[in-house]
């Protein structure tokens, strides 16, 4: 029997399924899961972001209505 590595006794499903495996770059496991929380706390920080501002406007509203009413 010949050598199984030998291209020339591939069947042309055999030679289709190493060509396929080739291309595809070695996949994270995890990679959807990172770009999943990466998404999270990026929307975590925008409204963090968004509630200080908030609280900011708050406070100088109510620290200019307190200078008026002196």
């Amino acid at each position: 029997m010949t050598d199984s590595n030998n291209d020339d006794n591939l069947t042309t499903d055999e030679l289709n399924y190493r060509q396929s495996q080739t291309k595809q770059p070695q996949a994270d496991p995890l990679a959807e899961i990172k770009a999943m929380r990466l998404q999270q706390l990026a929307v975590c920080k925008l409204k963090t972001a968004k509630e200080m501002q908030a609280m900011t406007a708050a406070r100088t509203h109510n620290s200019e209505q307190d200078h008026e009413s002196s």
